[in-house]
């Protein structure tokens, strides 16, 4: 029999980690960088900074590979008011990011539309929930979509920077929060994946937080608020 699983103590570590991650970025941001933007030989925040994120990711997976299996949606999430809460305010601050990366020119219209209608899903997911009612699976596929499309269109404008360390949390946390998300919506079918799925909650919620090191208003509200999508999804998912 497998020893119960105390969610509350794994948020904890979880925040904290992210908070440890997310000043170990600004240090990174502040001094491994010379003035040309290139990372400088032997500087300590970039290879601190990368072991912290290893030994967090492999903490995540262990996590994840001590749960018991389960694939039923109404066995791996909740009817919380708490967790409906946290649900729609991560998409009201989804929604926020696209109209504001919108108006600033760092989105286009049919890319806003879709981070607008994903934004919707994911509050709606957490109402759904809320009811007792396990949401369709195309509630989930509209965020995937626009993670998806959203990642494809930063990973273009990545590739032409020649320093990976100024892009790698973001691509971390992108490719965790698709992950995340595409896992989620195989509950639909009582076909979940209980540990990947976790797994992928942690990590990227994880790199979320250290990726809004960065800084500025539409990162912090589009990324803060898939932080919050994947960490209550992850904690609904702990639930012994």
């Amino acid at each position: 029999m497998r020893a119960k699983t105390n969610r509350t103590l794994i948020l904890c570590l979880l925040i904290v980690a992210g908070a440890v991650g997310w000043v170990l970025r600004r240090w990174q941001l502040s001094t491994a960088f010379d003035e040309a933007g290139l990372v400088r030989s032997g500087n300590p925040s970039v290879w601190v900074l990368s072991v912290f994120a290893l030994v967090v990711t492999v903490l995540a997976a262990w996590t994840a590979a001590r749960l018991d299996k389960r694939s039923a949606y109404t066995d791996c999430f909740s009817s919380g008011a708490p967790e409906m809460a946290v649900t729609v305010l991560s998409g009201a601050l989804v929604l926020a990011g696209c109209v504001l990366a919108m108006a600033n020119g760092q989105r286009t219209a049919p890319v806003t539309v879709l981070g607008v209608a994903a934004a919707l899903a994911m509050g709606a997911v957490g109402l759904l929930r809320r009811r007792g009612v396990m949401p369709v699976a195309a509630v989930h596929l509209i965020p995937c979509a626009y993670l998806i499309v959203t990642l494809i269109v930063d990973f273009r404008r990545w590739s032409v920077d020649p320093t990976v360390l100024d892009y790698c949390f973001d691509l971390f946390a992108a490719i965790g929060a698709v992950c995340a998300t595409v896992n989620c919506m195989g509950f639909c079918f009582d076909k979940g994946r209980r540990r990947e799925t976790v797994f992928w909650c942690l990590a990227g919620c994880f790199f979320s937080m250290v990726s809004l090191g960065d800084m500025g208003a539409v990162r912090w509200l589009t990324t803060g608020g898939l932080a919050l999508w994947l960490g209550v999804n992850g904690w609904q998912l702990l639930e012994d």
